[in-house]
């Protein structure tokens, strides 16, 4: 079957499933320690109310998450899932220097000189 999106569809297409990818990332990393909680209540090693405030602390954690993906502005989104995932481009650090700088972004091909 022939792709019959436009190079501008197939681009938001790859940047999505690049957001998706990280947004997923994101969310398991804060899963952990709640599933680590799960096991240990019950191995009964944690109090039912201990699990109790776990799961609220990851609610709030999980609601910071969600307004992360879907109330920042897509492009740094974007951008910051690049970064994380290690799929930084050479035009993404020239466009994007003084961001990814304030992010903590060194470019290690670089050597201190310029991006």
């Amino acid at each position: 079957m022939e792709n019959k999106l436009t190079p501008k569809q197939q681009k938001r297409q790859q940047e999505r499933e690049i957001i998706d990818e990280y947004h997923k990332l994101v969310s398991e990393q804060a899963l952990e320690p709640l599933y680590q909680s799960f096991l240990d209540w019950k191995s009964g090693t944690l109090p039912y109310f201990e699990l109790t405030e776990q799961i609220h602390l990851f609610h709030k954690k999980n609601q910071e998450i969600y307004k992360d993906f879907n109330y920042t502005d897509s492009h740094h989104v974007l951008l910051l899932a690049k970064l994380k995932l290690g799929r930084l481009t050479n035009d993404d650090i020239k466009e994007n220097k003084r961001l990814l700088e304030f992010w903590g972004y060194e470019d290690s091909t670089s050597n201190g000189s310029n991006f």
